[in-house]
């Protein structure tokens, strides 16, 4: 199950991404509690929100093209430099009390740039640690770690937020970023060299490129679609798990952080089970089969009117919208070229850029029509993609294996 850890540049690799990913998702909790003391209203958290993500939306593709055309290792050494300077900023203006609203909103802008940098050149990096006939084992395991650093991370931050404030979770921002350039500093993997001269190529070509590849390399286009899919439609339910925890129950304060432990836990397990059938599952088919189950269950969510059901679409949620997820990333890292894998991933983690966008609009279709019917064209949507990919797979539109 967990055989590609045998390898030891895998093993720096993964823990650079959750050292990393550890920070980022922990500094979100520092970034809400000093927007709460400076101008602490749900418009400015969204515009909080969306500033923290909006970068994976702007800058995962040219991520991609320069983890293709430069040595994957020193960029991704060079970004998490740059994270923890800006992690060192971010504390030296909490300790200098000179935060304000754009101040803090340009500062959280940065971090969710470093990371939208940061991701498709480490999930490029995974496939230069191990052999390919281990790749399947390898990317579960990956997305593990990062489903684990973001539960861990923002819990290690409260209990230091509890202590020493937002300060004492910058420095850990800043420590754990700079222990992910010693993890990564430790890596000793050559990149294969390109078979095309990229770095002499526009990014409007290398894009083209990328996009081409991934139609020419199927299943990989049509995992990228459903990738949208389900950052749009499936995975925004977290951000109004505050509200249907007010909704449902006398005391959410309570109830809000066992759904957001629950909705991890969820995310683990799912990533643990396609892990260990990964040699089973990783095919469009289950990938779309598992979207359905998403749907009835993000469904059941917005319709819950008790605890205990809230509490189980929660973990059904969480374990089925990352479960999907990890399938599909597993089928692409399998079909494309090294070459052109940090153009595909990034179009990866260009579809999990619509996310912000879904909350947004997940929001206003909540304060419209109430949770409940939201969230039921949310899961409809998810519902009719699953249903019209696995009609497509059943026409022979498209391979629902991957090619290895």
């Amino acid at each position: 199950m967990f055989s590609a850890l045998r390898f030891r540049d895998f093993r720096f690799v993964l823990l650079t991404l959750v050292l990393s990913q550890a920070g980022y998702w922990g500094c979100n909790i520092a970034f809400q509690s000093v927007l709460t003391e400076v101008d602490g209203t749900p418009a400015t958290m969204g515009a909080l929100f969306f500033c923290l993500l909006v970068p994976f939306t702007l800058f995962s593709i040219p991520a991609g093209v320069l983890a293709d055309a430069f040595d994957r290792r020193r960029l991704q050494i060079g970004v998490l430099l740059a994270t923890s300077a800006l992690a060192g900023v971010c504390a030296a203006t909490v300790a200098a009390r000179v935060v304000d609203l754009p101040v803090l909103l340009v500062l959280a802008f940065l971090a969710g740039t470093g990371i939208s940098f940061l991701s498709p050149v480490t999930q490029a990096l995974v496939a230069n640690t191990v052999p390919a006939e281990a790749l399947g084992n390898a990317v579960p395991i990956q997305a593990a770690g990062l489903n684990l650093a973001r539960s861990i991370g923002p819990a290690v931050a409260g209990l230091i937020l509890v202590a020493w404030g937002p300060l004492g979770t910058f420095v850990m921002y800043a420590t754990l970023s700079l222990a992910a350039v010693a993890a990564a500093v430790a890596v000793r993997t050559r990149r294969v060299p390109p078979v095309t001269p990229v770095v002499r190529e526009s990014l409007a070509v290398q894009v083209r490129a990328g996009i081409r590849h991934a139609r020419e390399r199927p299943p990989a286009a049509l995992c990228l679609v459903i990738v949208g899919v389900n950052a749009f439609f499936g995975c925004t339910f977290t951000t109004q798990l505050a509200i249907r925890a007010t909704s449902t129950s006398d005391h959410p304060d309570t109830v809000f952080p066992i759904l957001v432990a629950l909705t991890g836990l969820g995310s683990f397990l799912g990533v643990l089970v396609v892990a260990r059938l990964s040699g089973r599952v990783a095919t469009v088919w289950h990938a779309a089969a598992t979207l359905g189950l998403l749907a009835m269950s993000t469904a059941l969510l917005g319709a819950a009117t008790t605890v205990p059901v809230l509490a189980g679409a929660a973990l059904l949620c969480g374990s089925f919208s990352i479960g999907a997820m990890v399938i599909l990333q597993t089928v692409v890292q399998r079909v494309v070229d090294d070459a052109q894998r940090g153009r595909a991933m990034s179009l990866y983690f260009l579809g999990w850029g619509g996310m912000p966008f879904g909350a947004l609009l997940l929001g206003g279709l909540s304060t419209w029509f109430g949770s409940a019917t939201a969230f039921l064209l949310y899961a409809a949507a998810c519902l009719a993609t699953a249903i019209t990919v696995i009609v497509r797979l059943r026409r022979g539109g498209t391979a629902p294996l991957p090619a290895t």
